[in-house]
C-alpha cells in the first residue's frame, strides 16, 4: 500500500483562497492575504530583535540554548503579528469615519449605513420612579 501525504502549503492556500472569490471580493480577499503576510513578516522581524536583545543582554551567562528553541522563541511572534495584520486589515476596510460622500451627508436619500426598524408603534414613555417597596433592614444602627 502506498501512502500519499497531502501537504497544504500556504502558497496552495492563498491560491484556493484568491480563486473562490468572486471577482468583487478578489481585491479584498488579496488585501487580507497581503496584510496576514506582512504581518507575519513584521512579526518575525520584531521577534529576531527581542531575542538578539535577550541573548544581548544576558551575554555575559553561560547559554546553551540549542537553535531549535530559539527558532520555537521566533516562531512564536509570527502568527501573532498575523492576526494583527488581519485585524488591521479588517479595521481598515469596516471603517465608517471615511469621508466618501456617505458619512458627511452628501448622500441624504442613501440610508444603508444607518439601522433600520420595521416597527411603526407609538413612543411611550418608561416609568422615572422606582416602584420598589422601601427596604426592611438597614445596615446602619436604629436613631435613638
Amino acid at each position: 500500500m502506498k501512502r500519499v501525504a497531502a501537504e497544504v502549503s500556504p502558497v496552495m492556500l492563498f491560491k484556493m483562497i484568491l480563486d473562490g472569490a468572486k471577482a468583487e471580493e478578489r481585491s479584498i480577499a488579496r488585501g487580507f492575504l497581503k496584510h496576514i503576510v506582512a504581518g507575519f513578516a513584521s512579526g518575525l522581524g520584531l521577534g529576531t530583535l527581542l531575542v538578539a536583545g535577550i541573548f544581548l543582554m544576558f551575554g555575559h551567562l553561560e547559554l546553551n540554548v540549542p537553535f531549535v528553541f530559539v527558532a520555537a522563541m521566533l516562531l512564536q511572534f509570527g502568527p501573532i503579528g498575523g492576526l494583527i495584520g488581519a485585524g488591521v486589515y479588517l479595521s481598515r476596510i469596516s471603517d465608517r469615519s471615511r469621508d466618501d460622500g456617505s458619512a458627511s451627508g452628501k448622500n441624504d436619500d442613501d440610508d444603508e449605513d444607518r439601522p433600520g426598524g420595521g416597527t411603526k408603534a407609538p413612543v411611550t414613555q418608561a416609568n422615572t420612579k422606582p416602584t420598589l417597596p422601601p427596604p426592611r433592614s438597614s445596615p446602619l444602627p436604629a436613631p435613638a
